[in-house]
């Protein structure tokens, strides 16, 4: 292979290739592979928590930069996020994250009483600066390619939130059902991940314009890989189920 990309369809594979390859990633494998604990199941809940807060900074950027029609794509994904599904009762997506958290015994103070980890502050400065500072069609992917990597139509035994699902029923006992954020996710990120191929059958007409999208989606992944080396090396630190 010589690196290009000439159709829609190649640029398609490529993505889900990058995205599933996260999952042999050493920080992918330390973060899945660690036995959890309740404590552990924690520091994952409330750090996650700061990266569903940067999507939003991060979708609002490119937003802002976006043709018409692709703001209406972000407002529409955007909205489902910020307020959730009120036919279905399903809240925003930050609020089912901290109802998660209470599966495993934090509470709302716990949320507000932390902090993010040096390396999640890290990270997500990375991303706001990806996605504020490069032209939109270079920038659209670094949101939109997290949704490919958590898309379980894409990632071969399933995408990350799906992943974390099955180890938090197996190993500390909670069901999906009782893993709201997980379960939202699981089954809303199949459809979000298909924004960006969405976005490019509009705009990308050219090999440049495919390499900005392939640009843009390698620098956010290596982000995410950063983000779970925090993650991996935080939980490990915590004590091994006893």
């Amino acid at each position: 292979m010589d690196g290009t990309v000439r159709s829609l369809d190649e640029l398609e594979n490529q993505l889900a290739e990058m995205a599933n390859a996260q999952f042999g990633s050493l920080q992918y494998k330390k973060v899945l592979s660690l036995p959890l604990t309740r404590e552990r199941a924690q520091l994952y809940i409330i750090q996650r928590s700061y990266f569903h807060l940067n999507r939003r900074d991060c979708w609002a950027y490119v937003q802002a930069a976006a043709p018409f029609d692709i703001k209406q794509m972000i407002w529409d994904h955007e909205r489902e996020e910020l307020e959730g599904d009120k036919a279905r009762g399903i809240p925003d997506h930050f609020t089912l994250g901290m109802q998660e958290g209470g599966a495993v015994g934090l509470t709302p103070d716990d949320f507000a009483a932390a902090s993010p980890l040096d390396g999640t502050m890290a990270c997500c400065a990375a991303w706001v600066h990806l996605a504020k500072d490069r032209p939109w069609l270079e920038a659209l992917p670094v949101c939109a390619v997290t949704e490919i990597s958590n898309s379980d139509e894409i990632c071969q035994d399933g995408g990350f939130a799906r992943r974390m699902a099955r180890k938090m029923t197996a190993e500390l006992g909670i069901p999906l059902k009782k893993q709201p954020s997980n379960a939202e996710h699981v089954v809303l990120d199949v459809e979000h991940a298909h924004l960006l191929m969405r976005a490019a059958r509009l705009h990308a007409t050219t090999e440049q314009d495919f390499q900005w999208i392939l640009h843009g989606a390698a620098e956010s992944l290596l982000v995410e890989r950063q983000f779970k080396g925090v993650l991996g090396d935080a939980m490990a630190a915590l004590p091994d189920p006893a």
